[in-house]
């Protein structure tokens, strides 16, 4: 009864787990550690098992993302989080948080590196989960006013830096083929025609891998760049047409090993932003989801 219980939460608490450590791997420790504090738990003295979960498991998602701070700081290039297969929370349905949905993508994940640890959990639990203020000052151990400072701090830095996509757009397949195949020709005006005037392409490479160091900014040298990524296809390279935090992405492998994923942010037409993730360990957990449903 007690695992009974627990396989009910573990979804929710991954979803929840992942925006705040922005890993798979990391927010499965911590799936598993609230677990282990669970199982060893007085069951019978806990009157809210969803708010008690819940609770212990974003205090563990927050000491973890502290700890992993100053790796992120002195990674090599931008830092993206380690993509999905799957959505991991429930289909929130149309009468529901919109968020829910924006904040699991690449580009959102992005902006949420730039606020401090209890500031993304508190964004996190109020913005994205709804969960009251007062509710979420009890789980971090906050006073009202203080929460209320972090949340507000939290919105003011995800406001500035928030992606600009239209999550489902009808014609998404057709456009990033074409684009693809203008990447492929070489045909650079055309390809330009496919980007916004302020588009943003971020790579992240890590250590391994030869990327981007800085974001690429404008449509001429995003085309270029797009252009040499083109140019170092070689035999055993695949591309696959793939779901990736949500959304709708491209995932390149080189004879069956993960190569690069990317997704593109389309808004009214054009691609307003990409977001690439070269770095292997990051695709390692993506790479064994799509390996056992592909």
């Amino acid at each position: 009864m007690t695992v009974e219980r627990f396989e009910a939460e573990r979804s929710r608490l991954r979803s929840l787990a992942y925006r705040i450590v922005g890993t798979p791997d990391d927010a499965d420790d911590v799936v598993q550690d609230t677990w282990l504090r669970f199982s060893a738990a007085d069951i019978g003295s806990i009157a809210n098992l969803p708010a008690w979960l819940t609770t212990v498991a974003t205090r563990l998602a927050i000491d973890r993302l502290r700890s992993s701070s100053r790796r992120r700081e002195e990674y090599v290039g931008p830092w993206l989080s380690d993509p999905l297969d799957i959505e991991p929370s429930p289909d929130p349905g149309p009468d529901e948080n919109a968020l829910l949905v924006e904040s699991i993508s690449l580009g959102f994940m992005a902006v949420l590196e730039r606020v401090s640890p209890l500031e993304r959990a508190v964004f996190v639990l109020h913005d994205v989960f709804a969960y009251p203020l007062a509710e979420v000052a009890d789980i971090i151990e906050r006073s009202p006013a203080a929460t209320r400072q972090l949340a507000k701090r939290a919105r003011d830095h995800v406001e500035e830096g928030r992606p600009r996509f239209d999550p489902n757009p009808a014609d998404i397949e057709a456009l990033t083929e074409l684009m693809l195949g203008a990447a492929l020709n070489g045909d650079v005006e055309t390809l330009k025609s496919f980007l916004a005037s302020d588009v943003v392409h971020i790579s992240d490479g890590g250590p391994k891998h030869r990327a981007a160091r800085a974001p690429i900014v404008g449509p001429d040298r995003v085309a270029r760049f797009f252009l040499n990524l083109a140019k170092r296809w070689e035999p055993g390279m695949e591309a696959h047409v793939v779901r990736a935090n949500g959304q709708h992405a491209m995932y390149m492998t080189n004879n069956g090993e993960p190569y690069m994923l990317m997704v593109t942010n389309w808004f009214e037409g054009k691609v307003a932003a990409s977001h690439a993730v070269r770095n292997p360990d990051k695709l390692a957990a993506f790479h064994r989801g799509w390996s056992a449903t592909g």
